[in-house]
């Protein structure tokens, strides 16, 4: 059970060179399961990597290569 109700989960599955727009939200966890991608402002994720932000803005995702992502979107504070 997770203890998070303002929480949503989003998956994407990308192509070499497809963009996504990660949500504006307090806080946003990425993670990159399969591929790797280029996260703005970041810099490269590979296979199994994940970033963890907060108050940061939307950001673009572009894929290197195909690519899957799980994003989390927490509007409370994830502790």
């Amino acid at each position: 059970r997770i203890g998070q109700r303002d929480a949503a989960l989003y998956v994407a599955r990308l192509q070499p060179g497809e963009s996504v727009t990660l949500p504006d939200a307090p806080f946003v966890h990425l993670f990159v399961p399969v591929g790797s991608v280029e996260l703005e402002s970041a810099g490269a994720l590979g296979e199994g990597d994940a970033a963890r932000l907060s108050s940061g803005g939307a950001r673009r995702v572009t894929a290197v290569e195909s690519a899957e992502m799980l994003v989390w979107e927490m509007h409370a504070s994830p502790g």
